[in-house]
């Protein structure tokens, strides 16, 4: 089952998590085929739904019975007050079709299921990273964005604590991490750059390199995989650097972007190389 044929070099699963998106597959569906008409890859795609209330497990379905190219569907009861824990719940879900369903995938690809995937995908960049564009030493990379994007998955040279649970600041401290994330991004002379964390709505993973790696979407899990040191150093950083005075760490916030923690544990277990490229997807 699976086989990846003879002319294909890549076996590509791109993973999505779905819960009440019925308004945006249509156009993930187009991506998806604008990926299979222009490449070689043995491309799988892999939906776990959970709790569904619009069309978004009919259009599965649908999907499913009409493409040519491997549909994996998975249905999970998913019912954690804490919406990072269902997230990365569902999340793992789809890794465990990867590692236990498929053979030989050489790239699984994250993708949110919303409006970020719903633009038109930039399939040559794809391409491009796939194939090992200009050598790059990634295990993960993630890509650019007008604006940015996903701020909450970021962690970053000095900035080793999530931009939640500073209370009342959070906001002004998300803008400041995405005002530093674009202007490094914007003056990189390289192709891409080394972080400790990224996602940005579509991130391409090694899938050998994070075999035994799993989400997790608890700040209480995350935070063992930084010190109180750094911690601290990013909330003084916040203070001194930045002017944003008078700001506390709230250690009460359960929830910490599922992201985090599956990076920190690839860096740490199996020196998983994390970057985001210049480029947009």
């Amino acid at each position: 089952m699976n086989e990846i044929p003879p002319e294909c070099k890549y076996h590509i699963a791109i993973c999505f998590c779905v819960r009440n998106c019925s308004t945006y597959l249509e156009r993930i569906f187009q991506n998806i085929k604008l990926l299979t008409d222009n490449t070689t890859y043995k491309i799988s795609c892999i939906f776990v739904y959970d709790n569904c209330t619009d069309s978004s497990e009919q259009l599965l379905h649908e999907y499913k019975t009409n493409s040519n190219h491997d549909v994996y569907l998975k249905h999970i009861d998913n019912t954690s007050r804490l919406r990072t824990v269902r997230i990365a719940t569902a999340r793992n879900a789809c890794l465990d079709v990867i590692y236990n369903e498929f053979t030989n995938v050489s790239h699984h690809i994250m993708a949110d299921c919303d409006d970020i995937n719903a633009h038109s995908w930039n399939i040559d960049t794809i391409h491009k990273y796939i194939t090992n564009y200009d050598n790059d030493d990634w295990d993960c990379i993630s890509f650019n964005r007008e604006g940015y994007y996903d701020i909450w998955a970021l962690l970053i040279d000095e900035f080793k604590h999530h931009c939640w649970g500073f209370g009342k600041k959070s906001r002004n401290i998300v803008n400041t991490m995405r005002s530093y994330i674009i202007d490094k991004l914007n003056n990189s002379t390289e192709n891409s750059i080394y972080c400790l964390s990224a996602f940005n709505g579509f991130a391409i993973y090694k899938t050998e390199k994070f075999k035994e790696i799993r989400y997790d979407g608890t700040y209480n899990n995350m935070k063992l995989l930084i010190t109180d040191d750094e911690r601290e150093n990013t909330l003084q950083l916040f203070k001194t650097k930045y002017g944003i005075a008078h700001i506390y760490l709230d250690q009460s916030k359960q929830e910490c972007c599922e992201h985090i923690f599956y990076h920190l544990t690839a860096a740490h277990k199996n020196k998983c190389i994390i970057k985001i490229s210049k480029f947009s997807v």
